[in-house]
C-alpha cells in the first residue's frame, strides 16, 4: 500500500514480528475466551477461507481441496467467515486453531493477526496487489507466500473495475493449477511443521 498497512502508516523497512503486532494479538486473544485446542506436532492444520462472494472465488476449489487431503499430515478444512452464520468469535478461534490460513486476497486474511506464531499465510493469489497481506504477516511474524507462476492460473473472464470501467484483477475469478498449488502447499507446510515442532519442543503453545 502506498502509505502503510493502514495508508497512513509508516511502515520501518525489513521489519518483521512487530511487537506491537505481537502484544495486541497475545492481549486480545485470551481476553476474548479464544484458546489453542490440542493439536499432534506432526499435524499441519490447514484453513481455506473460502469465498461466496461475487468476485475472487476459487473456480476448482474442490480439485484443490481433494488434493490436499491426500497428503497424510495435512488436516484440511473449509470455512465461509460469513458473519451472520459464523459468529465473529468463532472465526478467530477457528483462525488461532490454523497451522496454515489460505484464500484469495480480501479482508478475510486480517485474521492473519490471530494465527499462532509458527503459522504460514497463502495468499493464493494477491489479483495485483503485492504488498497488503504479506506487510501483514510480515509484521505478525509469521510466514508467508503467494501464487507465483502467472501461467498456472486462469482467469474466469477479464476483470473489470465497477466504477471506473477499467481492467482490475480483483473483479473475476480463478482457477489454478493443482500441481503447482501442492509444490506450494507442501513447502509452506513442511516450513511450518518444523517451526511448529520446534515450538512444541519448548512447550510454548
Amino acid at each position: 500500500m502506498r502509505h502503510g498497512l493502514y495508508y497512513n502508516t509508516y511502515l520501518v523497512p525489513g521489519c518483521y514480528g512487530s511487537g506491537l503486532m505481537q502484544a495486541f494479538s497475545k492481549h486480545i486473544i485470551p481476553r476474548l475466551g479464544v484458546w489453542q485446542d490440542p493439536s499432534p506436532p506432526t499435524t499441519v492444520r490447514v484453513t481455506l477461507l473460502s469465498r461466496s462472494t461475487k468476485h475472487r472465488r476459487i473456480n476448482n476449489e474442490e480439485e484443490l481441496v481433494k488434493a490436499m487431503k491426500t497428503v497424510g499430515f495435512l488436516d484440511v478444512r473449509v470455512v465461509d467467515y460469513k458473519y451472520k452464520v459464523y459468529p465473529f468469535l468463532d472465526q478467530i478461534q477457528s483462525s488461532h486453531n490454523s497451522d496454515i490460513f489460505m484464500g484469495m486476497h480480501g479482508s478475510g486474511l486480517a485474521h492473519t493477526i490471530f494465527l499462532p506464531d509458527w503459522a504460514g499465510v497463502f495468499e493464493i493469489y494477491n489479483t495485483e496487489d503485492p504488498r497488503c497481506y504479506k506487510d501483514l504477516a510480515r509484521l505478525r511474524g509469521v510466514q508467508y507466500i503467494t501464487w507465483e507462476d502467472s501461467n498456472k492460473l486462469w482467469k474466469e473472464a477479464e476483470g473489470v473495475h465497477p466504477t471506473m470501467g477499467t481492467p482490475h484483477a480483483k473483479f473475476t475469478n480463478y482457477s489454478f493449477d493443482v500441481e503447482e498449488f501442492m509444490r506450494l502447499v507442501v513447502n509452506l507446510a513442511d516450513s511450518v511443521l518444523e517451526r511448529k515442532m520446534a515450538v512444541y519442543s519448548q512447550k510454548i503453545l
